[in-house]
């Protein structure tokens, strides 16, 4: 079963996420922050990370930056963000993260772009 870790602040969005992504088979763990999200890429070792870029102690920009110089730095990240200037997705970009997704998104646009990458 392939992993995801969804990282997100934001607990209603998270919920929906990981109850849709559960429901189509994957396995899925959640934190609530960049800091957090850390600690469960490191632990589930997931085949796949959704980020939040705006979130409270560690936000998704300094995830990205601390991701690539890990040891789970080949786990693709896919950034999810309310953020839509281009220069945000510019920046996201350039730290590393595979796909910069604004919010407000379908789930099918969003599932597509995962099965790209598992």
């Amino acid at each position: 079963m392939k992993k995801i870790v969804i990282i997100d602040d934001e607990i209603k969005l998270r919920e929906a996420l990981v109850e849709l992504f559960s429901f189509i088979g994957y396995e899925i763990f959640e934190a609530q922050d960049g800091k957090e999200g850390l600690e469960k890429v490191a632990l589930h070792q997931p085949d796949l990370i959704l980020c939040d870029v705006m979130m409270p102690k560690l936000d998704g920009y300094g995830f990205l930056k601390i991701h690539l110089t890990s040891k789970q730095s080949s786990i693709p990240v896919i950034l999810l963000t309310a953020k839509t200037e281009e220069t945000d997705e510019l920046i996201g970009k350039q730290l590393g993260a595979k796909e910069y997704i604004k919010k407000p998104f379908s789930f099918l646009e969003l599932k597509k772009i995962v099965e790209k990458y598992i």
